[in-house]
């Protein structure tokens, strides 16, 4: 079992890693290092050589420890994207690349806490904006950002959740198993990304239940312009709906 101290969690990219204490492959603590070469052991198998870990420890968190360290980001989102004024008009803040990135490619996470049924508001979306499906508590399960940790000055632990909207998404909704953050989604690319490019995803939202701004944008895209029955773009274009277990 991979189980003492020493052991490391490499990220999709092969070189960033979290190195430290794991108990049956499960992450501890873990400090930040990167891959700097291999060496083959007797049997032949290679096996990456790590720089020395530095920095701050990251700690395993459950759901309701949400925030232990709201400014720390993690060390391979950190490499991927950032947080800008987004273009879109009302939208505010979005997600940015901040490299080129290729298709098929995990790029942001989102963390957060247990969504509380006594903050859901049934007459206003305020409530709901942040909401998502929780992948480790299917299929009733929700997680939600709290209103203190939506500005990214004070939480950028994960930062998935400033991805604004779009009918013609670069990216989508999947499920990720995060070494500190456990069982979460994340979103991964479904198309090259240019840097300083917006990142989008598909809320693919109940259209009887969405915002007044989701039905207006549908019905002013080019889908909405040519007749396209909502549910079959939904159908084609969204793997996990944003609103899946909103209430």
């Amino acid at each position: 079992t991979l189980t003492g101290e020493g052991i490391a969690y490499i990220y999709p990219d092969f070189v960033t890693a979290l190195v430290g204490s794991f108990t049956d492959g499960v992450m501890e603590s873990g400090q930040e290092a990167v891959i700097i070469g291999s060496v083959e052991d007797e049997a032949g198998i290679k096996v990456p050589v790590f720089s020395e870990p530095n920095g701050h420890f990251h700690t395993r968190q459950q759901r309701d420890q949400f925030g232990l360290d709201p400014n720390v980001r993690d060390p391979y989102e950190s490499k991927m994207v950032e947080v800008r004024t987004s273009a879109i008009d009302g939208a505010n803040e979005g997600l940015f690349a901040k490299v080129d990135i290729e298709v098929n490619t995990t790029i942001a996470f989102y963390n957060g806490s247990q969504a509380r049924p006594e903050d859901y508001d049934p007459d206003t979306w305020e409530t709901n904006n942040y909401k998502i499906f929780d992948p480790a508590d299917i299929p009733a399960g929700t997680i939600d950002i709290p209103a203190w940790a939506q500005s990214p000055t004070a939480y950028c632990g994960s930062l998935a959740h400033k991805t604004n909207h779009s009918f013609i998404p670069n990216g989508q909704f999947v499920v990720f198993d995060h070494p500190k953050f456990g069982l979460i989604p994340c979103i991964a690319t479904i198309a090259d990304i240019q840097h300083g490019e917006e990142i989008m995803v598909g809320y693919g939202y109940d259209m009887e239940a969405a915002p007044d701004w989701y039905k207006t944008a549908w019905k002013n895209s080019h889908f909405g312009q040519e007749g396209l029955d909502y549910k079959d773009w939904l159908e084609c274009n969204i793997k996990n709906p944003l609103a899946t277990n909103r209430r």
